[in-house]
């Protein structure tokens, strides 16, 4: 079984993912908590305000009540003024007859009469003015209502925006994982497709379970898996390094290898696992979408033979196939194996692509 030395740079981008993973977990705060603090202020603010609304209600309901007393009131009152009134003219009409007819007790029915209506009235004025001051304050407060309830309804909606851009960042994370998979090949195939499968097979189990490990650390995993079919996640191998291979017998070829994933989600990915509508997507992520799609492009390198070494910029991803993310530009690929004359050319890369080598028998070695 053959054995290899780990890279270092695979060794930095794992040490540099986890500190950096970390370092996001201490430094940034959850913005759906942000937004669920303001939530809560913002209910006990319609709570109290709505406790107020009833009271004043209540007691509105109260000063109408007694002011169609004080009417009812009124109108009595009214008409025994008008009684004492005509019991005291009655009275002056008698006094012409007989000048000793009394009139003081009349008098005094009627100024307590008159005096009771003004006071009634005085009531009816002042239950009037209270009546107005109330609905005004009520008007008020029913203005201020509909605003408060505006802003929750608008802090629902940023809440359901912090959720899909915090599910957006935590389905962008990168890792480093090591996979190991035995591989049985059939007596049909050659060595060379033999390993090659291995290796694929390798990468997709890789690919898996940095997906499984990936949902697992969603803050809404649960939402998330429930809502996962017809989702595309779009994992990539973006390095890969063989640590270990070979035969164990019976046609089985095991490999084990280091490499670096990260998810490239579709701009509706996020929407779609919180079940919530893709408006929360297209209007976060068109922009960053349409600049990841133009700056970072799928590369992979095929050759015809196995066991070759590919370098590109001067880092090694082992053998063939190699898949990787790229940005747009030229980029220096090597492909060597001994016997074979070294295939090294500088490519443009422009979109997504595949590079086939075919190497060349060394003849004078």
């Amino acid at each position: 079984m053959i054995k290899r030395p780990i890279p270092a740079l695979l060794l930095a981008l794992s040490f540099s993912w986890t500190s950096s993973a970390m370092a996001e977990d201490v430094i940034q705060a959850d913005p759906v908590s942000a937004v669920d603090e303001k939530l809560d202020i913002k209910q006990q603010e319609i709570k109290a305000l709505e406790e107020q609304y009833a009271v004043e209600s209540s007691q509105l309901k109260g000063l109408k009540n007694d002011n169609v007393r004080l009417q009812r009131e009124g109108e009595e009152l009214e008409a025994k003024r008008n009684r004492a009134k005509a019991a005291l003219d009655k009275q002056y009409a008698r006094l012409l007859e007989d000048p000793d007819t009394d009139l003081v007790s009349f008098q005094k029915k009627y100024q307590e009469s008159w005096e009771a209506v003004k006071q009634n009235q005085s009531e009816k004025l002042k239950s009037e003015q209270n009546i107005v001051e109330s609905e005004s304050r009520l008007s008020q407060q029913k203005q201020k209502l509909a605003r408060l309830n505006s802003e929750y309804t608008n802090l629902q909606e940023a809440r359901v925006e912090a959720r899909v851009k915090r599910l957006e960042a935590e389905l962008r994370e990168s890792s480093v994982l090591e996979t190991r998979y035995t591989a049985t090949c059939s007596s049909t195939m050659t060595i060379g497709e033999c390993i090659g499968q291995s290796k694929y097979l390798t990468k997709q189990k890789a690919v898996n379970t940095f997906k499984d490990k990936l949902l697992d650390r969603l803050t809404e995993s649960a939402l998330a898996k429930q809502n996962l079919q017809g989702v595309q996640l779009n994992i990539h191998v973006q390095e890969s390094q063989t640590i270990e291979s070979g035969f164990s017998g019976n046609g089985a070829y095991t490999t084990h290898i280091q490499a670096q994933l990260q998810a490239k989600p579709d701009p509706s990915a996020a929407c779609q696992l919180l079940a919530v509508s893709s408006r929360y997507c297209l209007s976060n992520s068109s922009t960053s979408t349409k600049q990841e799609k133009k700056d970072w492009v799928t590369v992979t390198v095929r050759s015809d033979q196995y066991n070759d070494a590919v370098t590109i910029n001067g880092v090694n991803y082992g053998s063939t196939p190699v898949e990787l993310l790229l940005p747009k530009g030229k980029h220096r690929f090597t492909v060597s194996k001994p016997g074979y004359q070294t295939y090294n050319r500088e490519i443009y890369v422009g979109g997504t692509d595949t590079v086939w080598v075919k190497l060349v028998e060394d003849k004078q070695g």
